[in-house]
This record gives structure tokens, C-alpha cells and sequence, in this order.
């Protein structure tokens, strides 16, 4: 799946796992979720995806499964 970082620091932003956006932080503020994401080798899984917000954050459940199966959801629509 070839997704542009920019895309899906944008997905990221929308799914806004851990509230920041809603609370006013930058767009861009996913950024290093995005690079640890596509780091991953080929489609990320939903365990991947939830893997990287928790060691980010240090919190387990940081982003759940339902907004980690949207985020894979709309990496697969948005991949050019």
C-alpha cells in the first residue's frame, strides 16, 4: 500500500485517536505516529497501528481497534 506521509498524517488527524486535535494541537501533530507507521512492512495491522499509539503515548487502548480498522480502512482508499 504506497500512501504519501502527508495523507496520512491527515487520516491520523481525522481519526484524532487520542483527542489532541480536538483540543486544539496542530494537524500535523500525528507525524511521528505516521513515520512509525510506515516503517511497518507491507499493510499495517490493526494490532500494529494500535501497538504504535500505545508506546507513544504509554498508554495501552491510547487508539482502540474501531478508529485503528478506520485508519487502515482509509490508508487502503487514500493509497495512490
Amino acid at each position: 500500500m504506497a500512501i504519501t506521509r502527508d495523507a496520512l498524517i491527515g487520516i491520523l488527524a481525522e481519526a484524532d485517536p487520542v483527542g489532541l486535535i480536538a483540543d486544539g494541537a496542530p494537524q500535523d501533530t500525528y507525524a511521528a505516529e505516521a513515520d512509525a507507521i510506515l516503517a511497518l512492512k507491507g499493510v499495517p495491522t490493526l494490532t500494529e497501528i494500535t501497538s504504535v499509539f500505545t508506546v507513544s503515548f504509554s498508554e495501552p487502548g491510547a487508539c482502540t481497534r474501531d478508529t485503528a480498522r478506520w485508519i487502515v480502512e482509509e490508508m487502503g482508499r487514500r493509497a495512490g
